[in-house]
């Protein structure tokens, strides 16, 4: 114990000098360090080089009303996350349309008062954003994402189990092991419903139902008992008293 103690202080006191050398150092030095050491890394490991993934997604520009440059800064956004090859086009879009030639997905942005304001083709890989009701960067960026999200795949389930998997075509359909709802979409779909104000069901006994103040009519003879129990009015009903020394 006393050596690991040594050890320790020993440590901390080299660590204490080196920073107050470091402290010394002027401006000049430690650049010179710092090139120093990028030197030897550069020696040893030859830099950092990218490879270039496979595939690409597509952005179909077929509207004016936000410029290419409003498109650009967000998909910079989302390609900080996800790394893949992503392009803007101009184009145009009408349902039927499917994803260019040469493209894995595509996201359409259009500007028609007659659609709503996503739509997303799951099994086709691609989306539309409408922008005709639009209005400001921050809204079109948030709405933008949104589809791109859902376009690329954030429905597809981490679980093998789960329908939903990745289906470019009904055949791929007889390829999925299960018709049930896993739980990573149960939980995204309960969020979802309750921020929509549909709320689950949920069983108890008919007294408690009655207690709640939500229960039916009774039914049979068990019920009606039950009922005239919790409906009754008491035979000595509590009484509520004015203290005048406490007020209440």
């Amino acid at each position: 114990m006393k050596k690991l103690v040594i050890a320790i202080v020993a440590f901390c006191a080299i660590a204490s000098y080196a920073q107050e050398k470091g402290a010394e150092l002027t401006e000049a030095e430690k650049a010179a360090k710092k090139a120093q050491a990028r030197q030897r890394m550069m020696e040893k490991t030859g830099g950092i080089i990218e490879k270039p993934g496979t595939g690409r997604i597509v952005i179909v520009n077929a509207q004016e009303k936000y410029s290419v440059q409003d498109i650009d800064a967000q998909v910079k956004k989302c390609n900080g996350a996800i790394r893949v090859k992503i392009d803007i086009e101009k184009g145009s879009w009408k349902f039927g349309d499917k994803v260019p030639a040469g493209a894995n997905a595509a996201v359409f942005i259009v500007n028609d008062a007659n659609l709503p304001l996503t739509l997303v083709a799951m099994e086709e890989q691609w989306g539309v954003l409408n922008v005709a009701k639009l209005e400001g960067n921050p809204r079109f960026n948030k709405a933008l994402a949104r589809v791109m999200i859902a376009t690329l795949g954030a429905g597809v389930s981490q679980f093998k189990g789960s329908p939903m998997q990745t289906v470019k075509s009904v055949s791929d359909l007889d390829k999925l092991h299960s018709e049930g709802i896993t739980f990573d979409a149960l939980q995204s779909i309960m969020r979802n419903l309750q921020n929509l104000g549909v709320t689950q069901s949920r069983k108890t006994t008919y007294r408690r139902a009655c207690m709640e103040g939500w229960a039916a009519q009774p039914t049979n003879s068990f019920q009606k008992a039950i009922w005239d129990e919790v409906h009754s009015i008491p035979k000595n009903p509590m009484k509520i008293q004015f203290d005048p020394k406490k007020g209440r």
